[in-house]
């Protein structure tokens, strides 16, 4: 009896491995591009979760994209979650990249990189030590002689004022990388009282997400969505998609019905239940369709926002 054909994906997955075990990876992105174009199944996850992380340094929108992907079929699955985590830090989607972290956390509670990584953005990026204790303190528990982890450990402590603490683990950081010239640089920050530092996500003052035009622009879609109908949940979306956009931008414009429309867009966009056209909200919030047409292409771009995506419908 004959043996069954091997499909033209099959070929392809094998000719990938293959590219992608001899570290010929070029060979092997133009492969999982192609594999990518014919394949269902295991064979487009496998493509899709391969090209993220050959992307995710070079073109993390594109990886975050393979990502989402993968998480349709995969929701259970640590890496990809952490993955996008990563994708998202490097985008400058801080809150969205905690949110990734912690879906990692769910399947994998104990792997010491993921706490780590939260417990870093939480700290550093979005100013939150008290938060970033947590997961910091059990991830040096779990890796205590890892220098970085120690480092991310003793720098929250220091942003709490518990300097002896953090001084001890700074030192101990620099002894276990003496090379590493951050480590003295943190060791001299606390030795000088850890004086304060703006967290590296935050928006310049008056034009973040507590600035009065970003409450303007609050109002104005959370007004503009209940009177077409958007659910609770829905509108709860867009707060949290507009409350990241501002993490990431500082955002000013003359009128904030511009932004507000282009939220409004946004969620719709995210949610095939909803039929809308850009001239019916920007008609609705009485700017020009071409204006909401840029400005939602910066809130897609920066958030890399996708179908279905479940960091704002919920």
């Amino acid at each position: 009896m004959k043996e069954p054909q091997e499909t033209a994906s099959k070929r392809l997955r094998r000719r990938a491995e293959d590219a992608l075990e001899r570290r010929r990876l070029t060979e092997a992105e133009t492969l999982l591009d192609r594999l990518v174009e014919v394949a269902e199944g295991d064979d487009a996850v496998f493509a899709h979760r391969h090209l993220a992380e050959l992307r995710l340094e070079r073109h993390p929108w594109r990886a975050a994209l393979h990502l989402r992907h993968v998480l349709r079929a995969c929701p259970d699955d640590d890496v990809p979650h952490a993955l996008m985590g990563l994708s998202q830090a490097l985008l400058g989607n801080f809150r969205a990249a905690v949110a990734s972290y912690r879906r990692a956390l769910r399947s994998a509670p104990e792997m010491p990189w993921y706490l780590h990584n939260l417990g870093h953005l939480l700290d550093v990026a979005l100013g939150r030590p008290e938060e970033a204790e947590r997961p910091l303190a059990r991830a040096y528990a779990l890796e205590p002689e890892h220098d970085e982890i120690v480092a991310s450990f003793a720098h929250c402590l220091a942003r709490l004022g518990r300097l002896s603490e953090a001084r001890q683990l700074a030192e101990e950081a620099r002894r276990l990388a003496p090379s590493n010239g951050d480590h003295a640089r943190l060791v001299h920050w606390i030795g000088a009282g850890a004086p304060q530092r703006k967290p590296e996500g935050a928006a310049p003052q008056g034009w973040g997400g507590g600035g009065a035009f970003a409450l303007a622009v609050r109002g104005a879609f959370e007004r503009e969505m209940s009177a077409a109908g958007f659910t609770r949940r829905q509108i709860e979306g867009a707060r949290a998609l507009w409350e990241d956009f501002n993490e990431c931008r500082a955002t000013r414009a003359r009128k904030p019905e511009v932004y507000a429309a282009a939220v409004e867009y946004a969620i719709a966009m995210l949610d095939p239940s909803r039929r809308t056209t850009q001239l019916e909200v920007a008609r609705r919030y009485g700017i020009a369709p071409g204006t909401l047409r840029t400005r939602y292409g910066e809130l897609r771009d920066t958030l890399a926002l996708l179908p279905d995506d479940p960091r704002y419908l919920r």
